[in-house]
């Protein structure tokens, strides 16, 4: 079908009747999926009160939990409630009576003598005792020094609630959760919903409750303990905010938490529903977090690497992972998948209404590189395999940035508007309930009368992503009238998980004097020929095939040069013109500079800048030079990253230059420029080392490890090398240890010490410290010099768990 273009207004409408007049598929060919299926209760859960005190030093809690649930099933004899090791039921009682349970290794079986049955409410009261594993987290509890902050938190997904509460811990469920706990009275304590008491006890303890007002999974259960102030905001609904901070990070509250306020207003607006939790919304950090932030149901917990200052603001911030959260308050824990394989209805939507928070807060451009990435990304993914985004194999790149891509193309063949007018009521009719992919199809079957089976079954059901060879010939045909014939070949590998795509292509004919031809077609056959009337008879100057890349793909253009230069400078939309610049990698530099300077002193966005100071670095052109030396001091940080990224191609004349940004803002700028430049003229290191001696860097001190590697590698400094040692123990954060390590390794270093803090952090739960700690004592010990050392300090440690060190031992 072919629709030509003066305006793209009506492209969605045009899309979705052709659609609508196609067979559309009456059942999906999906591959085997282990998680399709949810997980089989026979009860409904529908409170779950918790009563705990914890013993932190310990890492141990004592508490009671009473399950209120309802049989599914007319009769049910036995059910199955999930507690992992460490976690020990003393009693249990059904309705004030003992019921008798019997221990596996997944959990325990509950027996009743009499069956429970249907439409009759029961009440299950659990006496037991915990030394969690996972699940639950202390820290800096049995720091000896106290630099470590002091903190519990917990972390519930995917199924780790288990190792401190014994439950029914799956997605497939939903119910009111209350948490009642005691703990030590000089710190803060937050569970989801409600705060109802804060009570004080007589032994220097208090005992909080929080209640959640409305259902949620219980994956979503949460707490956090430590010593935090907060702050409390609004928005423009009067939806109130709190913002746990440490006491010692006043100055940054604005910094971690910007544009907070902004994301609640825009979400509440595009979604059309109100923040859906009769209750705060909480924000609370936490040290050693193993991942980016958790959306529990009013309360995330995030990593408190992003509770920077204003300079680490331009390297990482909060932002992105704070829309992303807020987001799953909608999409994920309003409504949830009702198993793994449909993840992406819960992780894609949160990163694409984070994108589009983006879009609103940054700009176009910014809006469009997230998607460049996301292209990126997920053809690389393919690399590996096919698997679909509706899979509980799919991975994080398929769940993230291709499945908020995914929702995006939706948006492309339905239009914006229609989209959200689907999606409110969709939030709406499942509120507080499990949903599954197929009841996102039927939304908009119901609520716009339209079919997307065809689109389900290429993006969401299946996997992969089409790859096109395009070619074009600028002809006269049959009728003597000239016009641009495109051909589009789909080149991709087909298969049961990859057939070849159906999708609305825009295709676009530029002419010398400025004017354009437009034609839309869909493209769904292995070879298409496309043709576009040239009816001005006019000179071509480039061609775009789905320009802004609206569609997920690969594509091989065949265009001469001076197409790619004049589309480098004259494309509407920046990804255009990116990808026009990234075909001129090969040209040579006399070929192409003219361009490259113009393009740079035009686009003001980063990415372009960045890839035009990469293929002009080497030039040593007077024309060149200038805006090398105008990157230098460019007002964004990424520009100026991408020059100090290129410190080894530049010249000797540019080091009085250069040295200025070991004074930059960035503190990840300083760190690089300081290695760069120290490794380009080592004879004036000491002079770099000393414009550098007081600067520390970000939270975990990027610059001030650094430096002690550049000095340590030209002198030996037993002082030095000492606080070294103490930035790799249990009493920093993890990503400091982290560059401890790596720096240690480089010198080659070993002691017992050392060791120590090696493997303390190799059988830490937070796998991004155990990783590389891990791989530094392999290294280290296939060094026939450490060897032995290492081995007695194996054998005379009083490590838990020691045994596992061995099999990086060997």
């Amino acid at each position: 079908m072919i629709i030509k273009m003066k305006n793209t207004f009506f492209i969605g409408l045009l899309i979705t009747l052709y659609f609508n007049s196609i067979a559309q598929p009456k059942f999906f060919k999906r591959e085997l999926d282990p998680a399709l299926s949810p997980r089989e209760h026979p009860l409904d859960f529908q409170e779950l009160i918790l009563n705990i005190a914890i013993q932190p030093k310990e890492g141990s809690l004592k508490g009671t939990v009473t399950h209120i649930f309802t049989p599914l099933r007319n009769k049910v004899d036995n059910f199955f409630l999930d507690a992992r090791e460490g976690l020990v039921i003393k009693e249990a009682k059904v309705n004030g009576k003992e019921i008798t349970f019997k221990r596996d290794t997944a959990g325990y079986t509950f027996y009743s003598e009499q069956p429970f049955l249907f439409g009759t409410k029961y009440s299950l009261v659990i006496n037991y005792e915990a030394k969690p594993k996972r699940g639950m987290y202390f820290i800096g509890w049995n720091d000896t020094t106290n630099l470590s902050r002091k903190q519990i938190w917990t972390q519930g997904q995917g199924i780790d609630n288990r190792h401190w509460i014994p439950m029914y811990d799956e997605m497939n469920d939903k119910i009111i959760s209350e948490v009642n706990i005691t703990f030590d009275a000089s710190y803060q304590v937050l569970s989801n919903g409600n705060k109802l008491k804060e009570k004080d006890n007589k032994d220097g303890t208090k005992t909080w409750q929080y209640r959640m007002p409305q259902s949620h999974a219980p994956y979503l259960i949460m707490l956090g303990i430590g010593n935090y102030e907060i702050k409390e905001v609004k928005s423009k609904s009067g939806q109130i905010l709190r913002f746990y901070y440490y006491p010692d990070h006043k100055d940054r509250i604005e910094t971690i938490y910007k544009y907070s306020t902004q994301i609640m207003d825009f979400y509440e607006k595009e979604i059309g529903i109100n923040y859906p939790w009769k209750a705060p919304y909480s924000q609370i950090p936490a040290q050693d977090y193993m991942f980016g932030a958790m959306e529990n149901t009013t309360a995330t917990v995030f990593g408190d690497f992003y509770c920077v200052d204003a300079r680490g603001y331009l390297d990482r911030n909060y932002v992105a992972v704070n829309a992303h959260e807020l987001a799953h308050m909608w999409f994920g824990d309003m409504i949830t998948a009702r198993s793994s394989s449909d993840t992406w209805l819960q992780e894609s939507f949160a990163t694409h209404y984070q994108w589009i928070f983006d879009r609103d807060a940054f700009g176009k451009n910014q809006f469009d590189w997230l998607r460049k990435s996301a292209i990126n990304q997920s053809l690389t993914a393919s690399q590996t395999d096919k698997k679909a985004i509706a899979s509980s194999e799919a991975g994080a790149t398929r769940w993230y940035p291709k499945g908020a891509f995914v929702l995006e193309m939706i948006k492309y063949v339905v239009g914006r508007e229609q989209y959200n007018r689907v999606i409110k009521p969709y939030l709406e009719k499942n509120a507080y309930k499990n949903v599954d992919s197929n009841e996102l199809l039927i939304a908009f079957q119901d609520e716009l009368g339209i079919s997307l089976n065809w689109f389900w079954d290429e993006w969401v059901y299946k996997g992969g992503e089409p790859a096109y060879k395009v070619a074009y010939s600028d002809i006269k045909n049959t009728k003597n009238e000239r016009v641009t014939e495109i051909t589009v070949e789909q080149s991709h590998e087909i298969n049961d998980l990859v057939g070849l795509f159906k999708m609305p292509i825009k295709f676009e004919v530029y002419y010398r004097d400025k004017t354009k031809d437009t034609l839309v077609q869909i493209i769904e056959n292995q070879t298409t020929r496309v043709s576009i009337p040239n009816k001005n008879n006019m000179e071509i100057d480039f061609v775009l095939f789905d320009p802004n890349s609206q569609i997920l793909k690969s594509v091989t253009f065949t265009k001469y040069q001076e197409e790619w230069m004049n589309q480098a400078l004259r494309a509407p939309h920046m990804l255009d013109r990116y990808d026009a610049i990234l075909q001129l990698k090969g040209v040579d530099i006399n070929k192409k500079r003219e361009t490259l300077i113009s393009a740079y002193m035009r686009d003001k966005f980063h990415a372009i800048r960045a890839e035009i100071v990469n293929q002009l670095a080497a030039d040593t052109s007077k024309e060149s030079m200038e805006v090398l030396q105008n990157a230098i001091t460019d007002k964004d940080v990424n520009v100026r990253k991408a020059i100090i990224n290129n410190i080894a191609s530049l010249p000797a004349k540019f080091e009085p230059q250069l040295r200025n940004l070991l004074k930059d803002s960035s503190y990840v700028a300083i760190e690089t420029a300081l290695e760069k430049l120290c490794a380009k003229y080592p004879e004036m290191q000491n002079e770099y080392l000393e414009i550098t001696k007081n600067e520390i860097g970000n939270n975990h001190k990027n610059i001030r490890i650094k430096w002690l590697e550049l000095q340590l590698n030209q002198i030996k400094n037993e002082d030095l090398l000492q606080e070294l040692i103490r930035y790799s123990s249990p009493s920093y954060e993890f990503r400091t240890r982290v560059l401890a390590f790596e720096v240690l390794k480089k010198l080659n270093f070993y002691s017992d010490k050392f060791m120590e803090n090696l493997a303390q952090a190799a059988l830490h739960f937070n796998g991004r410290l155990a990783g590389p700690a891990s791989q530094v004592i392999e290294y280290l010990y296939k060094q026939t010099t450490y060897k032995k050392a290492m081995n007695e300090f194996y054998a005379k440690s009083t490590l838990a768990d020691k045994q596992q060190l061995k099999k990086w031992m060997k």
